[in-house]
């Protein structure tokens, strides 16, 4: 069983969906760019409860049935409930909870093919959470997506940087860039394969400070 921490929980998460990649190939006939979200939730949140000793999952729970989960203090429930950032109203794509103090203790959203400007909103709710939740349940937090590999390889760690740079301007919070190595096919939206494409796995760490 693997042990939990920051640099094995986002390494999981890579070796889940590349393994979910894989299936989706033999099975579906398709690449993992072009699965819906919900599949990588479950690959994720079964990768999981299967190799962590700590871990269960809620998949799509309500926000603001997880914030109660949470035990926060009542000043951070209220924080949280009054972010026009949260949408409290709304749902989070997979929670994983911890099994011992059975509350939940990381969001992971995720994303498919997203371009940036689709990914802000995602990441400034996630890191709205890492914020109000200061040191208890929800302090770090993921956010998951599939992108298509630029054909300049130096354009990786611009990449990288425009994704950290995303959250330099909110309070509270760092984050840490992980991904998968080049993975095939790469397949667009008319379900064509694309000659000589490629696409990552992404796996941004919010947290905490």
């Amino acid at each position: 069983m693997i042990k939990s921490s920051p640099n094995s929980r986002r390494q999981a998460i890579v070796d889940a969906l590349v393994r979910a990649h894989e299936s989706a190939m033999q099975l579906c006939g398709t690449s993992l760019n072009r699965m819906p979200e919900y599949y990588m939730a479950m690959r994720v949140a079964d990768y999981f409860a299967d190799n962590f000793l700590d871990f269960g999952y809620r998949l799509e729970p309500q926000v603001k049935r997880t914030f109660q989960n949470a035990h926060l203090w009542h000043q951070e429930a209220e924080s949280l409930r009054a972010d026009p950032d949260i949408r409290h109203n709304g749902r989070f794509d997979l929670v994983l909870y911890n099994n011992k103090r059975e509350r939940p203790a990381h969001v992971i959203e995720f994303k498919r093919g997203a371009k940036l400007d689709s990914l802000r909103p995602d990441i400034k709710r996630l890191a709205r959470v890492c914020f109000h939740a200061g040191h208890k349940s929800l302090e770090t937090n993921y956010l998951v997506l599939t992108r298509k590999c630029p054909k300049d390889s130096s354009r990786l760690e611009e990449s990288k940087q425009v994704l950290s740079e995303e959250l330099d301007g909110i309070e509270g919070v760092s984050c840490k860039v992980t991904h998968s190595g080049p993975l095939t096919p790469f397949i667009n939206r008319d379900y064509e394969t694309v000659a000589d494409a490629t696409f990552r796995i992404w796996v941004i760490e919010i947290k905490a400070l």
